[in-house]
């Protein structure tokens, strides 16, 4: 298959619709292999391109020198007439008839050159334009997944380290902290108590006449003692 017959396939390949068709994880694959196609294909574009414009050219030449024959003989005929040889006049006028019946084949044939080298023109233009938005687009691709593959590495510390032994520390520092918290209310409520208690003691001492007199008869008992331990002395 020649490669004008495969020209409007290759032609309709966009890559914007081949990237539709790509999953995430294979676009940039899928777009290096696309530019590496491409690539080979400019090659063999090129190579059939300059061949269908050498043809062209080839065509247009022998049209131009089709034409200046034709003009020639013309002026052949011409002269011919001038000079009164009508006979060498129409043999002139037949070659250059001719040559006229040729032009109209060479310019047909030229006509399908040109149309054939304007669409391998057409075609390396959009072989070109379609590898560079690859490859713009390649590259943009490149560093997205680069940032993604760097947040999902970044999700899965943040994961790892919310499952370390570390994580559960500050509940376990609120619970203890609770627990320090309970103590220091109970002490705090027991030396009010203590307190509380201690005043209601002192206080009732204060009318505990019973306690009073029983020290009063203590201290006379031992004044008594004191002085017969004297007088035994003496």
């Amino acid at each position: 298959m020649g490669i004008l017959s495969r020209f409007t396939d290759i032609m309709s390949a966009n890559i914007n619709s081949l990237l539709s068709k790509a999953e995430a994880g294979n676009a940039d694959k899928l777009l290096e292999k696309y530019i590496k196609d491409a690539k080979d294909s400019v090659g063999q574009v090129k190579a059939e391109t300059a061949a269908v414009i050498a043809e062209e050219t080839g065509l247009a030449r022998k049209l131009a020198d089709n034409e200046v024959e034709c003009d020639k003989y013309e002026n052949y005929a011409m002269a011919a007439v001038k000079k009164g040889n009508d006979s060498d006049a129409r043999k002139f006028l037949t070659y250059k008839n001719r040559l006229e019946t040729e032009r109209d084949e060479l310019t047909s044939q030229y006509n399908r050159a040109k149309d054939n080298s304007d669409k391998m023109r057409q075609l390396l233009k959009k072989l070109s334009d379609d590898i560079n938005s690859a490859e713009d687009k390649l590259n943009e691709l490149k560093r997205k997944l680069t940032v993604a593959k760097q947040q999902e590495k970044t999700q899965a510390l943040v994961e790892k380290m919310g499952n370390s032994p570390l994580s559960g520390i500050d509940n376990l520092f609120d619970a203890v902290q609770k627990r320090v918290d309970a103590a220091d209310a109970a002490a705090a409520l027991n030396k009010e108590f203590a307190k509380e208690t201690n005043e209601v003691v002192d206080l009732a001492k204060k009318y505990d006449v019973n306690t009073q007199e029983v020290k009063a008869d203590q201290v006379e008992d031992q004044l008594a003692m004191l002085k017969a331990s004297l007088g035994k002395q003496e």
